[in-house]
């Protein structure tokens, strides 16, 4: 009977490994050896998801060690040697897993005949022999090959007294480590290059948020006010969970959509501390360019926007809209920061900062 093989997983979750699991004990009948889920050292086959972090180093260390491992993907990647389709399917597991016991399994994408005549020894690039008789005797199988090349390497080796050396292990920069665990505010995941993608990141206690970099849109159950505490908050890049298409449509679906800029006008809205900003003139009149919308639980906020359709000074917008001082610099601050705001002083001449985004002059 075949020796038991080893399937580690990298970078999946936690249903997709207990799905994986569970098509190993349904199919095992059908499977050419005995499979089972195990840890990566030692592990016959790794199972990577290369949109995490951690399964992305797993496939860099993979390919330096020479493990052999399995991209889990659900688009085609034709530079892969190997690849487990997401969702996981019946057919394609025992496909996959019966090539790689078999010692079948060649690197997709490679033309032309093999050279190596070391992997021609192994039949690997040469016509399939002809099925031998019932009775005939098996041959060995790839991996157990080169399990007896490395029993023999390694019998030599300890011969002549020479210890092999191990494979060279891949770690991550300082740099990379910093990236991925340095707590971030809200304003750099909408205004820098970080996220490459769809993600949803959620908070003890709070609804989940989901960011779409391509569409600088946000979604949300509950609106602008349920975002409040992501914008108090700070967390990890690496806390950041990838979303699928699907995902994604779900998130848009349920959650109200927000653009990056209500988000970002939120976040200097909470961050003000009621002082004026300091490139704003407590002299110069104010006017919002455009009609501000009343949003679920700003009430307070569009008392005072809505005064602010025509030219007044900060005392007079206070003075019109019953509001404090403090609250007048707050709205005036970020509506400004969304380039909603047109500032004169007695001159015709505009403040230099109209129209200027926020996010522009915080970089």
């Amino acid at each position: 009977m075949d020796r038991e093989r080893v399937i580690a997983c990298v970078g999946l979750g936690e249903a997709e490994v207990a799905h994986l699991r569970l098509l190993l004990r349904s199919c095992a009948s059908e499977l050419a050896a005995p499979w089972r889920i195990g840890g990566e050292d030692g592990a016959d086959l790794l199972v990577v998801d290369v949109r995490d972090f951690a399964g992305e180093m797993a496939q860099a260390r993979a390919r330096c060690s020479g493990v052999r491992y399995a991209v889990f993907s659900d688009v085609p990647l034709p530079e892969a040697e190997l690849v487990l389709q997401r969702p996981l399917q019946r057919a394609n597991v025992i496909d996959l897993l019966n090539r790689i016991s078999s010692g079948l399994a060649q690197r997709l994408g490679r033309a032309g005949p093999v050279d190596d005549v070391r992997m021609q020894d192994l039949g690997i690039g040469m016509a399939e022999p002809r099925a031998a008789p019932a009775d005939a005797t098996v041959a060995p199988a790839l991996d157990d090959l080169l399990r007896l090349q490395r029993e023999a390497d390694s019998q030599s080796l300890a011969a002549l007294h020479i210890k092999p050396e191990a494979p060279p292990k891949v770690w991550a920069s300082r740099e990379v480590m910093l990236e991925q665990t340095a707590p971030r505010p809200l304003r750099e995941y909408l205004s820098g290059p970080l996220l490459r993608g769809p993600v949803r990141f959620a908070l003890e206690g709070a609804m989940p948020l989901v960011l779409d970099p391509k569409h600088r849109l946000a979604y949300i159950v509950g609106g602008l006010q349920a975002a409040e505490p992501y914008v108090r908050a700070r967390w990890r890049l690496c806390d950041w969970v990838q979303l699928r298409s699907s995902e994604l449509a779900q998130a848009r679906e349920a959650g109200v959509a927000l653009p990056y800029a209500h988000l970002g006008w939120l976040d200097v809205l909470l961050h003000a501390g009621g002082h004026l900003a300091r490139h704003l003139d407590p002299k110069a009149t104010y006017r919002l360019t455009e009609p501000a919308h009343a949003e679920p639980g700003y009430g307070w906020v569009y008392r005072i926007a809505s005064v602010m359709l025509q030219p007044l000074r900060l005392h007079e917008i206070a003075a019109a809209s019953g509001a404090k001082m403090s609250d007048v610099f707050d709205v005036v601050n970020a509506y400004d920061a969304i380039g909603l705001i047109e500032s004169r002083l007695s001159s015709p001449v505009a403040s230099e900062s109209s129209g200027r985004s926020w996010f522009k002059r915080r970089r």
